[in-house]
């Protein structure tokens, strides 16, 4: 195949197609993109700095990004998701009332974080007198984001991921350029926190490169309270979410301390990475495209299986491979002070399995016009949270923290939701488990033979780490071939057909 062929096919692939089903697909492809390559670069930093800076200073970090993100998320509009929604293709008319907003809000929240810093750093909350001059600096960061251009919603609403790419990776790679630079200087936290900042300014100037419209500062009350009345769910939603996502992370730090958080929220960021992936994917594309077919209940339906059936064919290999190469990626890419993270991993991941397979559902309620349905799911997890986790992290310290995190998920929000969201679409429930059963028993299957090899003992380092993967991905993949082979699941030929259609 000539190197003009090649490039004649990749043009093909991720050339914006006309019908919806095209550019969902298309769309699917570019966000996978975005996805891994920004999360595999900011992973690959962060495990960089933390094994220079040690779990002390790496968790006053993560404390840090616990206030910042439990501000912005209490302050969080719902206006994107809100614009997104609207069946009309054009809503230029709502864009300037929106940036006013959200440059309001900016200021607001830059505001706060500014002045509770020192607060937050005292021995009434987290007792780290380092928190003050990082959560300062951190203040620039809504402000930034504030100033954005709001045209950046019709990337998401037209299905342009394309565009997205740029302005999400230019972002991503400054924040490794500078983070590398002040890591080899200073070898201190401050190499995540001025690269964090570094990124938002550079997102600011791409979100004016990709999109022509250019806000104006007017202001409109009544669409500010259309707005509002749609997004007001997302909002409610958004501060029940963030003490579900975070509340962890500010319970642990202020119970147990900077390095126990550390290991906590590395750990997460290790074992949910991939899975996280699927999920910022799904949530990605999904929203946008089930928006455009929310009066087709027979299109909802089997789009919502399909994106059911995918999701759960990606992220169950990945969550039980990560449990299962857990200690011997520690031991390799880590030193010996992080060893504790190794069953937070193993916990964390099956909550990313969780998570991804939750992605289906929430799209689906926000594009009907019911995202109050995903807010009182949550609020019912956020009270069984409240409940168990002083009880279990008082008896077994982080590990106890993350059995409620992943309990809650498994036996309370995401049945509750897939069985909403299968009623909605007037699907069938043994469709639904049967779709979910064959990629979990096959990652079963993979994930007890990587632990036979790495009880084996046949390498070390990062020969173990390239075999204990090698042996997932072939042992995953025959076990699929088989199921296709003597039944009904045919998730490699979805796979082809998705391929095929993005080729044609």
């Amino acid at each position: 195949m000539s190197l003009r062929t090649i490039v004649d096919l990749l043009r093909r692939v991720l050339a914006p197609g006309e019908s919806l089903s095209e550019r969902a697909v298309t769309s699917g492809v570019w966000v996978t993109i975005t996805n891994v390559l920004d999360r595999f670069l900011q992973l690959v930093i962060v495990l960089f700095v933390a094994r220079i800076i040690g779990p002390d200073d790496y968790g006053v970090m993560a404390l840090a990004l616990v206030v910042m993100s439990g501000l912005t998320q209490l302050s969080r509009l719902g206006i994107d998701a809100a614009l997104i929604q609207r069946e009309e293709a054009n809503v230029d008319a709502y864009l300037d009332t929106a940036w006013m907003m959200q440059n309001a809000r900016g200021v607001v929240v830059a505001a706060i974080l500014f002045l509770v810093a020192p607060f937050m750093a005292s021995p009434a909350v987290f007792d780290q007198p380092e928190l003050t001059p990082v959560l300062r600096v951190l203040a620039l960061s809504p402000l930034l984001s504030g100033l954005q251009n709001p045209g950046l919603l019709y990337l998401k609403k037209d299905l342009r991921f394309d565009k997205q790419f740029f302005y999400t990776i230019s972002g991503t790679v400054f924040y490794v350029l500078v983070a590398l630079g002040v890591a080899f200087v200073t070898q201190s936290v401050w190499a995540l926190v001025f690269g964090l900042v570094a990124s938002d300014f550079i997102r600011l100037i791409a979100s004016y490169l990709v999109d022509d419209y250019r806000p104006w500062p007017r202001f409109d009350l009544d669409h500010a309270r259309e707005l509002f009345g749609y997004g007001k769910w997302i909002f409610a939603s958004g501060v029940v979410l963030f003490l579900i996502m975070e509340g962890d992370d500010a319970f642990v730090g202020w119970y147990l301390g900077a390095a126990v958080v550390g290991f906590y929220q590395l750990g997460y960021r290790v074992s949910n990475a991939p899975a996280t992936e699927v999920t910022q994917t799904i949530s990605s594309v999904v929203f946008p495209t089930y928006a455009k077919m929310q009066n087709d209940e027979r299109q909802l339906r089997d789009g919502f299986f399909k994106t059911v059936q995918l999701t759960t064919f990606v992220s169950f290999p990945v969550a039980v491979g990560i449990a299962a190469v857990a200690p011997t990626f520690v031991n390799t890419f880590l030193t010996e002070e992080w060893g504790p993270m190794v069953p937070l991993i193993q916990l964390l991941a099956a909550w990313g399995l969780l998570r991804s397979l939750g992605a289906t559902t929430g799209p689906l309620f926000q594009a009907i016009g019911r995202p109050e349905i995903a807010t009182k799911i949550q609020f019912g997890k956020l009270v069984i949270i409240a409940l168990l986790i002083y009880p279990a992290t008082a008896r077994y310290g982080a590990v106890g923290t993350a059995l409620v995190i992943v309990g809650n998920s498994l036996f309370f929000s995401e049945p509750v939701s897939t069985y909403l969201a299968v009623r909605i679409v007037d699907g069938s429930y043994a469709k639904l488990l049967g779709l979910i059963a064959y990629p979990a028993v096959a990652s079963a299957v993979m994930g007890l033979a990587v632990v036979g090899v790495h009880t084996a003992g046949i390498a070390t380092g990062v020969l173990e780490f390239c075999l204990l993967v090698l042996v997932g991905v072939g042992v995953y993949t025959v076990c699929v071939v088989v199921f296709e082979a003597f039944s009904g699941y045919d998730s490699i030929r979805l796979c082809r057909r998705m391929a095929e259609t993005m080729v044609s």
